[in-house]
């Protein structure tokens, strides 16, 4: 397994870990509803982190935000391999915005805790968390759909698995239609939190699972020179 592969698989594995152990904790400490939020819209991401031992759990998602920076890296990396005059120059703007959205993310997730409760005293602490969050949310996904959007213009160059465009194709149609749902009711006034809150939790799947298909995509994509094949890949490519 390459080093852009693991970055693939940490940066969706850790957030679904760590999200369901908070929840879970925050079930059990009688903080949140236990029901299904992709559906219901009962409670926020943030609501399962702010109760300790829960916010405990919950800041260890600055890893996955670190994780998620170096995904960008990698992609930018992975495109700049296959062409010799680099990757374009909004490509490149793209992935610096993209990572500077994990430093917002990373900024959200430092001030979770019992510090914001109550919420009316600590009105600032939970400002600077929804504006960041918010902005994660937003700037990560018109990143990933700009991506795709890139990606899909190199299909026949790229070195990947053929259903690997299609499915981030298919993640950023979803993200943007999402995205154009809320503005709609946000603008018609027809909003509500339960709505805002789904929308939430889809868009953090959909932007975890599109990290995660870079896992297959990077099979035979190293990072730098200095890594290695493992045992097993050389004997693969032996026997090919």
């Amino acid at each position: 397994m390459t080093l852009p592969q693991r970055t693939a698989l940490f940066s969706f594995v850790l957030p679904v870990i760590l999200i369901s152990i908070t929840y879970y904790l925050s079930w059990q400490g009688g903080h949140v509803e236990l029901c299904n939020p992709f559906i219901d819209g009962c409670e926020a991401i943030t609501a399962t982190g702010v109760y300790y031992p829960a916010a405990y759990v919950f800041r260890g998602l600055m890893v996955a935000f670190v994780s998620f920076a170096l995904w960008w890296y990698c992609a930018a990396a992975w495109l700049n391999s296959i062409n010799s005059a680099g990757i374009k120059s909004w490509v490149r703007h793209l992935v610096i915005i993209a990572m500077g959205a994990s430093v917002l993310g990373v900024a959200s997730i430092s001030v979770m805790g019992e510090n914001m409760v109550p919420p009316k005293e600590h009105r600032e602490i939970w400002r600077f968390h929804s504006i960041t969050a918010i902005l994660f949310f937003l700037i990560t996904s018109l990143c990933q759909i700009l991506m795709a959007l890139r990606m899909h213009q190199l299909r026949d160059q790229l070195d990947y698995p053929r259903w690997s465009v299609p499915v981030k194709v298919v993640l950023a149609t979803a993200q943007l239609l999402t995205l154009i749902t809320l503005i709609v009711l946000v603008v018609t006034d027809r909003e509500t939190s339960e709505i805002v809150q789904i929308v939430e939790w889809w868009l953090a799947a959909f932007i975890c699972v599109f990290f995660l298909t870079g896992f297959w995509d990077w099979k035979n994509f190293r990072l730098t020179r200095l890594e290695r094949l493992s045992p097993s890949e050389k004997h693969q490519e032996a026997n090919v």
